[in-house]
C-alpha cells in the first residue's frame, strides 16, 4: 500500500530553508552542531565498572608480583648483612690495635683473648655500648661485666670502647638493635668460640628468598644454640656444638626449624663471616 506524499508549497519549502540558514548563521559551529546533531558524553556506568575492573585486575597482578612485604624483608636482611659485616670488621680493628678484644678489658669478668663470648650486640662487652662512663668520659671498664645490658630507648645508654676509639661511627650506636624492645628476630649476635681467634656476627633472615638462597647450601645457615642468661636476654654457646649446620630441607641437621617461633633455637642464622 503505498502512502499518498505530502508536498511542501514551495513558499513553505523556502520558509524553512530561510530559518535554518539564518539560525546557522546566528549560532557558532558548535553551537550548531550541537542543536541539530547532539553527541553523548561521558561513559555509562557499565564502562565505568569494566574499566575499574580492569584496574583493579591489574593492580592485584602487579601487587602479587611484588609482593611489598617480601621486598620490604630483602631489605632487612641486606641492611643486617651490612651491619654485621661492619661489626665484624670494627672489631678486628680493635683487635689488631689492642690485641685484646673489647670485652676482656671488663675487670669484673676476667675474660681473655681465648675466652669464649657470645652476646647480643647491646651488651656493653662487645663495644658499641657503655653501661656507665667514667670521670673522663670513656666506658667505665669497673662496673658491671661485659655480659651486661646497655642499651636505652634511642640507642646505646652510652658509646663503648668501638665509639670512643673512632672504629665505628657515633649513628651506628643509634640502629635500631641497641634501641630496647627490639624483637630477638631483629637483633645481631656476637659470638666468638672457646680457643678460636675468629668472631663472627648472626642474624636471623627475615626474608623467604635469602632463606631459601641460604638453604640450598646447607653450610651457610648455622644454628647457634642460644640460653638465657642472668638478665633474661638470649645469648649464644661459645663451644664448636653451639654452632652447626642449619637446614630446612629433607632430612636436614635441624628437624624442629620454626621461622615463626619465639624460641631463636627453632631459628637458622645466617653468621658474618661465613664459616
Amino acid at each position: 500500500m503505498n502512502l499518498p506524499r505530502i508536498k511542501l508549497s514551495s513558499r513553505l519549502h523556502g520558509s524553512i530553508a530561510t530559518l535554518l540558514r539564518r539560525t546557522r548563521n546566528n549560532l557558532t559551529m558548535k553551537q550548531f552542531n550541537n542543536l541539530f546533531c547532539p553527541r553523548r558524553n561521558g561513559f555509562t556506568l557499565i564502562e565505568l565498572l569494566v574499566v575499574i575492573t580492569l584496574i583493579g585486575i591489574l593492580a592485584v597482578a602487579v601487587l602479587s608480583a611484588l609482593n611489598p612485604i617480601e621486598q620490604v624483608n630483602k631489605a632487612k636482611d641486606a641492611s643486617k648483612s651490612a651491619d654485621s659485616s661492619q661489626m665484624v670488621n670494627a672489631l678486628d680493628r680493635y683487635f689488631a690495635s689492642n690485641l685484646v678484644w673489647p670485652w676482656t678489658r671488663y675487670t669484673t669478668n676476667q675474660l681473655n683473648n681465648d675466652s669464649g663470648f657470645g652476646a647480643p650486640v647491646y651488651y656493653q662487652g662487645v663495644g658499641v655500648c657503655a653501661a656507665e662512663l667514667d670521670p673522663d668520659g670513656n666506658p667505665d671498664l669497673a662496673t658491671h661485666e661485659a655480659a651486661y645490658p646497655a642499651n636505652g630507648t634511642s640507642g646505646c645508654a652510652q658509646n663503648g670502647l668501638l665509639i670512643s676509639s673512632e672504629e665505628l661511627k657515633d649513628q651506628f650506636a643509634k640502629r635500631s638493635y641497641f634501641k630496647s624492645g627490639t624483637g630477638n628476630d631483629e637483633l645481631l649476635y656476637v659470638q666468638k668460640l672457646v680457643n678460636n681467634n675468629s668472631v663472627s656476627v648472626c642474624y636471623k633472615p627475615a626474608s623467604k628468598a635469602t632463606r631459601d638462597l641460604y638453604s640450598a647450601n646447607p653450610s651457610r645457615l648455622k644454628k647457634l644454640t642460644l640460653a638465657l642468661d642472668a638478665n633474661g636476654v638470649y645469648v649464644p654457646g661459645t663451644t664448636a656444638a653451639d654452632k652447626e649446620e642449619c637446614t630446612s630441607g629433607p632430612g636436614g641437621t635441624q628437624p624442629n626449624l620454626d621461622w615463626a617461633s619465639l624460641d631463636p633455637n627453632k631459628w637458622c642464622f645466617i653468621c658474618i663471616p661465613d664459616q
